[in-house]
């Protein structure tokens, strides 16, 4: 790699923002200002040739004090990170962009962790490829960047005259970034590297959505990472259920994994348009928790990592031709088979004669098993969910359809207590059973992984469609089905 520091504009092009300002780690930060950081700064710009592209980084220096008088300074102890003075951060943040892009929220929270000596790198890869930030296009980001990137956030830890001296430099990837920093992560870990940490926030590094009632498949990198990880999750996620899982695939090259649950939001809680105002306030909190998370992973950033070079194996046919690509270079753009969020009925594939034995919001136990003779639409759910919310209307209406036929709606809260599901449905009265699954035993047996997931069950009580996301459910094509079924 050729590196120079020189101003030059290139066709492709990485922007990379720093912000650095000096506090303490780990102690309380002062929101009032956070927007009223107001510091000199000089800007040049790195060039880093990887491969056939030239990537500018460009980069914002803060003024640095002459001395640590960051608050609480003398509490905190630095040589724990080996930083012995205050001419450099004492930690580093590469934010890795998710499919939502480089988000102005997430500079705010940089904001706040430069008040406490961490400097933020932000990173534009979607600019560089000319293209909009989507799901889609994070699967276009080359590993080899996401690989060079953090190899030169890692050489900028040694400060000028003190070649010894290191700082921990940490990835934050939220969302589906978290999938850009496992695939870019197999070629550094490639020999033995020490003071790198990984934190994901709701870290989506599935494959794909499966289809109901199927299985979904880690990204195999995933499996593949040897460093410190935390996982930051939201409580009110079906992601929340599936932690153990994804605590096992992380563990597998032997990975050291941390999850904490920030309570009483949903997913994206900390840039939604819709946000509450809980997510508003956990949202101010972000930095300390990402604090919080980097201080549990002190004592595990001076050992060695290591992993070995990923041979990858994916069972499921859907991603036979995924797995083909990915063995014929790890390095190049993997594009993956994607499960669209259809508003039709499709035919179901997963497993059969699922169990539901769960108890109604009014006391009464529902079984499956004796509800052979009707069809039945099984709908998971949360008041949480706006698109749940936003489908339950048609579904009051479809039940008022089919009134005199024997069909059935059951419909699955996922986790929720009674006081919350009855306050929900005194606002949105409905026509049929809601069904309460506190320990979201049916979300694992049914393999319900987005919300809300649909299942119709023909009179022999074989599931015949699936369907996840919302739908207006007295449309026609639904109608359709249904009659069909029940004139079986």
């Amino acid at each position: 790699m050729n590196s120079h520091i020189k101003n030059r504009h290139v066709k492709n092009r990485l922007n990379i923002s720093f912000a650095r300002v000096w506090f303490l780690l780990f102690g309380v930060i002062g929101l009032s200002s956070i927007f009223s950081l107001t510091s000199a700064y000089a800007q040049e710009s790195l060039d880093i040739d990887v491969n056939d592209n030239t990537l500018t980084i460009e980069i914002i220096n803060a003024n640095l004090p002459s001395e640590d008088t960051r608050p609480g300074s003398s509490d905190f102890k630095t040589e724990k990170l080996g930083v012995k003075q205050p001419s450099q951060p004492i930690a580093r943040v590469v934010w890795l962009p998710s499919e939502y892009g480089v988000l102005p929220q997430e500079k705010v929270v940089a904001q706040q962790l430069a008040k406490l000596g961490i400097e933020s790198w932000f990173v534009d890869f979607y600019e560089a490829l000319f293209l909009s930030p989507t799901p889609s296009a994070v699967d276009k980001i080359n590993p080899q960047w996401t690989a060079q990137l953090i190899t030169q956030a890692q050489r900028a830890q040694r400060a000028k005259g003190a070649a010894d001296e290191k700082i921990p430099v940490w990835i934050i990837a939220p969302n589906k970034a978290a999938q850009i920093a496992v695939r870019g992560l197999q070629s550094i870990l490639q020999k033995p590297i020490n003071h790198l940490g990984l934190i994901l926030i709701n870290p989506n590094l599935y494959l794909q959505t499966p289809l109901p009632g199927l299985v979904a498949d880690y990204w195999p990198q995933s499996g593949n990472v040897n460093l410190p990880v935390s996982v930051i999750q939201a409580e009110l996620s079906p992601w929340k259920w599936r932690l153990n899982e994804l605590n096992q695939q992380l563990q597998q090259a032997g990975s050291d994994v941390f999850t904490q649950i920030i309570p009483d939001v949903r997913d994206r809680f900390y840039f939604r348009e819709d946000a509450l105002e809980i997510e508003n306030q956990r949202a101010k909190t972000l930095a300390n928790t990402l604090a919080q998370a980097m201080r549990l992973q002190l004592a595990y950033l001076s050992k060695n990592r290591l992993i070995k070079p990923l041979h990858i194996t994916v069972n499921n046919t859907v991603n036979n031709k995924l797995s083909h690509e990915v063995n014929q270079n790890l390095n190049k753009d993997n594009s993956q088979p994607k499960a669209s969020k259809s508003l039709q009925l499709s035919a179901y594939k997963g497993a059969q004669d699922l169990a539901l034995n769960l108890t109604a919001i009014n006391g009464k136990n529902y079984d499956l098993t004796a509800e052979k003779g009707k069809v039945i639409l099984v709908n998971f759910w949360a008041s949480w969910c706006p698109p749940c919310v936003h489908e339950m209307p048609s579904m009051a209406r479809l039940k008022t359809h089919f009134k005199n036929r024997k069909f059935e709606i059951l419909a699955v809260n996922l986790g929720e207590d009674s006081n919350t599901i009855q306050t929900f449905l005194r606002e949105h009265p409905v026509n049929f059973p809601v069904l309460l699954d506190s320990d979201a035993k049916a979300v694992k047996d049914w393999k319900v992984f987005a919300y809300p997931s649909s299942y119709l069950i023909d009179k022999n009580g074989k599931i015949r469609f699936a369907l996840f996301g919302a739908t207006q459910w007295d449309d026609l094509q639904h109608l359709t089905k249904i009659e069909a079924l029940l004139v079986e």
